[in-house]
């Protein structure tokens, strides 16, 4: 087993703590994905990022503790903890991603914003930065994952994996969380309960346009 597949099976076993399950399949179920998405993360090596945040957000855990296993899973860290983080800085420690307001989307194209990333983020993740931009995040539908204000972090490498996407359908754009159906179908759902969810039939699923996976969510604290 190679180090990043070490480092994500180490986090799923942290999810699993937090969510008080023991299996794959529970886990998946907790999170309202696929029943195979757990296996997935661990096959292609992908970071389970997003649905860390959601975690850490509804169990009131450290995303620190949950990603990393660094500090206490509280989300009060000690002050050594602080004292001993090692951050890069310079000219060559961030990459500056082209960022857009979700109602302006459609418009021209062009990016109304930019926000820097660091470099070694987009490595560890397999990030090419020419395929990621950044989309400011409107409306309560998928509270309390994302809401108004958030800045997501889209990568436009095609997956074919369930989770939350950027999609484009029937003349709009839709932050939804997407999960696949054996018979071609798919269901847009919406975190926020107070939303309803679709079923589209495997005629319409093909008129989704995929821009985006979803691959981070970054809040200002408030």
């Amino acid at each position: 087993m190679n180090d990043k597949k070490l480092v994500i099976q180490a986090i799923v076993d942290r999810m699993k703590v937090v969510v008080g399950v023991s299996k794959d399949v529970e886990l998946a179920d907790a999170l309202g994905v696929s029943r195979s998405q757990v296996a997935v993360w661990k096959i292609r090596d992908r970071m389970p990022l997003s649905e860390c945040v959601t975690i850490a957000e509804q169990h009131k855990v450290s995303l620190d503790w949950l990603v990393l296993g660094r500090g206490q899973p509280g989300i009060e860290e000690p002050e050594s903890a602080l004292q001993s983080a090692n951050i890069q800085a310079g000219p060559d420690s961030y990459k500056e991603i082209p960022a857009f307001d979700l109602a302006g989307f459609l418009d021209d194209g062009k990016p109304q914003l930019a926000v820097r990333l660091p470099c070694e983020w987009l490595r560890d993740e397999g990030i090419c930065d020419g395929d990621l931009f950044a989309l400011r995040m409107q409306g309560s539908s998928m509270a309390p994952t994302m809401v108004t204000g958030d800045v997501l972090l889209v990568d436009r490498q095609d997956r074919e994996i369930d989770g939350v996407y950027v999609v484009r359908f029937a003349d709009s754009i839709r932050v939804r969380r997407v999960q696949r159906m054996h018979d071609g179908a798919l269901k847009l759902m919406n975190d926020n309960p107070n939303y309803p969810c679709e079923t589209l039939d495997a005629n319409q699923a093909e008129q989704v346009e995929f821009i985006g996976y979803c691959v981070g969510n970054l809040r200002y604290a408030r």
